[in-house]
């Protein structure tokens, strides 16, 4: 891929106090039981990535990460490395579903990448949103480095801090799943396993997420506002 390397844009990224990030991790399903949706399945995260590009062009002062990770063939993959939107070189991965659901260790390992990634751009909390979108067909059954007590204390510990996960599931019980991950009630869905079913829950979330985005843009620039007020009365 001919995307920016992360540690090559981190100290442009970490140049300016004034900037605003958000930073978009899909943690997708690429278990066995995926199969039989393959094909839609890789169509419409193809659309939730061209949303973010889409996004990031109608609002230019918000810069926008994507991180993406599977789970299932054969283990856990990062399959799109953290990399600015604008820099991202627009391939989908390999979307080709076998194996186990090590759902916890996908989400474990990609927080513990995203907050290593965060402590060396070195940005202030007020800066940023992390924003983490999880999808599956099926619970928990083949992780080896987490455990659900330690993953649903690590979103509840970051969910405090701001941090927000979503969970969009089908063909399981997304509420025991979502509870024992320490989702928020508001945010897990259930959709059905079609196209058409992935395609409605995948506009839910992006439709949900971008009134938060411009929100947050929109303090944002009240704070810019506010501070380039008072620097104009102090000169």
């Amino acid at each position: 891929m001919n995307q920016t390397p992360f540690n090559a844009a981190a100290s442009n990224a970490a140049a300016s106090a004034d900037a605003s990030y958000v930073f978009n991790v899909l943690i997708l399903d690429e278990s066995g039981s995926m199969g039989s949706i393959a094909s839609a399945a890789k169509e419409v995260f193809e659309g939730y990535l061209h949303r973010l590009i889409q996004e990031q062009q109608d609002i230019p002062d918000l810069t926008q990460y994507i991180n993406m990770w599977t789970f299932g063939k054969p283990y856990v993959n990062e399959n799109i490395p953290l990399v600015k939107i604008n820099a991202w070189d627009k391939v989908f991965p390999e979307y080709t579903p076998s194996d186990s659901t090590p759902m916890f260790d996908a989400i474990g390992m990609s927080i513990h990448k995203l907050k290593e990634s965060l402590r060396i751009l070195d940005l202030q909390k007020e800066q940023y949103q992390v924003k983490v979108f999880i999808v599956s067909d099926g619970e928990e059954n083949a992780s080896r480095e987490y455990r659900a007590s330690q993953i649903g204390a690590l979103i509840r510990g970051l969910i405090a801090e701001g941090w927000a996960f979503d969970y969009y599931g089908t063909d399981h019980d997304i509420t025991s799943m979502a509870d024992t991950l320490n989702i928020e009630s508001h945010r897990r869905v259930m959709f059905q396993k079609t196209k058409a079913g992935m395609e409605s829950a995948r506009d839910h979330y992006m439709d949900e997420i971008i009134k938060e985005k411009m929100n947050f843009v929109e303090s944002r620039r009240s704070e810019f506002s506010k501070k380039f007020d008072n620097d104009e009365r102090k000169a």
